[in-house]
This record gives structure tokens, sequence and C-alpha cells, in this order.
């Protein structure tokens, strides 16, 4: 039985609890982020029964049977790591990805977040700097151990470094998009102690257009497809032996 959304609900909140539970995507490997969150949707949307309300503007999509895991005797020895995919430099977004992500995985501490936002080179470091101290907030809280920024342009990086009061400890690059890391980053990350990783994530994490295959289904919101407001990817790391006990997805998606 499929999902039949309301067309009054304005946002969704969307969480695949640990993939490494299903034996579809285990299955599939080598997907990218994007490609895994859409198989994730279609599956999901696919297998649970529909519970909402006619009337209901926000809604929570998320299947129990992907929640069991066997890692509570190993709590003490996991370490999470996530990163959040935003749409928009607006704050409420952020904040209310983060409100979101310690609600979901109901826990104390979040190793570290990465940051990645679709801007050009025309973003301000005052908009980054605004979006920062909501980031910085948390680790006072000591809620959040360590931040990081993903695909930014290096000097924007070097300025982030040097205004903000909590300092970056990671920066992402996209390999795909720059097969050489620039000289002038790879200097200041060494100089400065400053975790330099890798990674193949799309640009667009999840397009349009690919929401509108997800949904193009779905009549009651035939003429009114959903649109991407923020992604988290998370991954829960056993410690002493360096392996990953589970992986999700957070999504909201917003009907303007």
């Amino acid at each position: 039985m499929s999902y039949d959304i309301p067309k009054t609900v304005t946002k969704i909140y969307f969480h695949t609890g640990n993939v490494m539970n299903a034996k579809e995507l285990t299955q599939k490997a080598g997907q990218n982020a994007t490609q895994e969150v859409i198989e994730c949707l279609n599956i999901y949307l696919s297998k649970c029964p529909s519970p909402f309300a006619l009337n209901e503007k926000i809604i929570h999509l998320k299947c129990d049977e992907f929640y069991n895991n066997d890692n509570e005797k190993e709590h003490k020895a996991l370490r999470t790591s996530v990163k959040i995919f935003l749409t928009s430099k607006a704050v409420d977004v952020l904040k209310d990805s983060l409100k979101k992500l310690f609600q979901e995985l109901n826990e104390e501490v979040i190793d570290s977040v990465i940051l990645a936002f679709n801007h050009d080179k025309d973003t301000l470091l005052t908009d980054l700097l605004t979006l920062w101290s909501v980031l910085e907030g948390y680790v006072n809280k000591q809620k959040i151990t360590r931040l990081g920024v993903s695909d930014i342009d290096t000097d924007l990086f070097i300025s982030l470094y040097q205004n903000s009061i909590i300092k970056p400890t990671i920066a992402q690059i996209n390999l795909n998009s720059c097969c050489v890391v620039p000289e002038a980053l790879q200097q200041f990350t060494t100089n400065n102690e400053i975790q330099l990783l890798a990674h193949n994530d799309p640009k667009d994490i999840l397009l349009q257009s690919c929401l509108v295959d997800i949904f193009k289904n779905k009549t009651e919101l035939k003429q009114k497809i959903p649109k991407l407001e923020w992604m988290i990817r998370y991954l829960t790391h056993v410690v002493s032996r360096a392996i990953i006990a589970s992986k999700g997805y957070i999504v909201c998606l917003r009907n303007s």
C-alpha cells in the first residue's frame, strides 16, 4: 500500500532509518548519496501504510522495521558524523535541520557536523558567519564536538577560519569537480591542523526533477510537487573497530 499524501501538506520530514538494514539497498553497492536517497524514498513510500489525516499540514515518514540496531551495548564506543545539505542560507532552515537531527537520532552529542550549501562566487562572508554562529551555539552547549564545511572557495574558507570564534577543523572538497586540491587550501589546512577530506556528493544533492519522478503518482500532489529544503546524511562508526554501525538520511521537503 503506497502513501496517498494529502494536498494540505506543507512540510514532509522523511527519515530512512538505518539503510544498512534494507536488503534492497545493500544489494546495490556504489551508489552516491543522491541515488541512495531516491531509492530509499521510492522503497519506503511504496512499503509503508498511510497514516495521514485529511487536513494534516506536517507529516513524518519513517519505517520502523529499519530502525532495529544491535548497537546499544556498544553505545559508548560509537561516534556519529553528519553532513547537512542546505538549499538556502536561511538561518531558520539550518535551525530546523539541527533540531530534527537530535530528535531523530536521540543522541546527546554528535562528533562532527559538516555544512554544505549551494552558493556562488557572490556568497558573502557575513552569510556564512551567520549560519556558522548557529553551529557554534551547539558546540558551546557541548552538543557538537567538531565543525567543518564543504566545497567553499579557498579565500572564503580562510576568511571563515579567521573570523569565526570556533574554527572549522574539517574542510571537504569534491575531487570530481576539482581533481587537484588548490595549493593555498592545502597549505592553509596543513598549517592549521585542519582535516582535508575528499567526497563525491553531487553539487545538487536532490534535484527537483528527481522529486517529480518520486511524487508524480501521489494523486493528491500531482500539481504540488514538494521541494527539497534540507537533507542530512549521518554515519555512526564503532570507534574501536573502525567500522560503520549505521547509516541514514533525514530529508525535509516543503510545499510552497
